[in-house]
């Protein structure tokens, strides 16, 4: 039996109208095999994405900037996450696919931050707890919503590796950020170099089942899960074995090299621990013919990997 795949959630931008782009997107990944898909994250960026699900939030062409204090959207469908998770999720209706859908919703961390160093508005300064706490009552409103349809929702928190707060006093928000979710519908990503008290973190946060990793792009991370294994052992694992920053077909992972990897993370953590494989991160900066190229290596691998 093939191991699952899916995508972080980014592609390309395929097509300058918006539904046509979402519809390329789901056809793309289903046509090359990949389990889980996302409607390709075809708007904008991750950090513009959020910034109509909350007030106290303005954007400059692709500059997010806090004005007040944060809150969510009386009418969360509004927000661009849930409407372009209901196109997708029509689309796929429409056409007759089976493939489960997951939504990427960038995290407390890493949108709070990015924010706030933009401009603070009532916020104290960077390390001020009430911001991430109000970041991730708005991202729990969108998940909710989302599992509400049935949807699959994947957190990234790239800010959380990037070192954006200590992890010790990232617990408090992600922990309300995934707030009475369903675990079997929830992820968190993490790309960049781990480290023990990040993991550890990561292995706290409650109703989520499933810790998605970067291990082509940050070869130590191999090490680093073996030795904090015990931190993070209620949790299964998406093993990311492919890079995504690359700029030619010489750049791309060879896939007897990803096989390696998965091979590797289920020695360490058992196969029965492997949720699915996917790229490292998002696509959205890889151009559309390499980003595809990396989808159909993937599934190739799914497929050579026996667990």
């Amino acid at each position: 039996m093939s191991l699952t795949t899916t995508v972080i959630g980014s592609l390309p931008r395929l097509h300058e109208d918006l539904k046509k782009s979402i519809k390329l997107a789901i056809d793309l990944q289903v046509s090359i095999g990949i389990s889980i898909i996302s409607d390709g994250e075809q708007r904008t960026d991750m950090l513009s994405y959020m910034s109509n699900s909350m007030h106290g939030i303005n954007k400059v062409n692709e500059k997010v900037f806090i004005t007040g204090k944060i809150r969510p959207i009386e009418e969360i469908t509004n927000s661009f996450k849930v409407a372009d998770f209901l196109e997708a999720k029509s689309y796929i209706k429409e056409r007759g696919y089976e493939n489960k859908l997951k939504v990427g919703i960038t995290g407390p961390i890493t949108f709070g931050f990015s924010a706030a160093i933009n401009k603070l508005g009532p916020y104290k300064n960077l390390r001020d707890k009430e911001l991430y706490k109000d970041v991730a009552t708005v991202v729990n409103k969108i998940a909710k919503q989302i599992q509400h349809y049935d949807g699959l929702v994947q957190i990234d928190e790239p800010g959380v590796s990037a070192g954006f707060l200590d992890p010790n006093l990232s617990e408090e928000p992600l922990n309300i950020a995934t707030e009475d979710l369903d675990p079997k519908l929830t992820s968190i990503h993490v790309c960049g170099k781990l480290n023990p008290n990040i993991l550890k973190t990561l292995g706290k946060i409650k109703n989520l089942s499933i810790l998605s990793l970067e291990f082509a792009g940050s070869s130590d991370n191999v090490d680093m899960l073996s030795k904090s294994l015990l931190s993070i052992s209620s949790k299964k694992v998406g093993v990311g074995c492919m890079k995504v920053n690359v700029l030619s077909q010489e750049d791309l992972t060879p896939i007897e090299k990803s096989v390696e990897i998965v091979r590797n993370i289920s020695s360490i953590v058992g196969s029965n621990k492997i949720a699915y494989i996917h790229p490292d991160c998002g696509l959205r900066k890889t151009s559309i013919e390499l980003a595809t190229v990396i989808l159909k290596n993937l599934k190739e691998v799914s497929g050579k990997v026996k667990l």
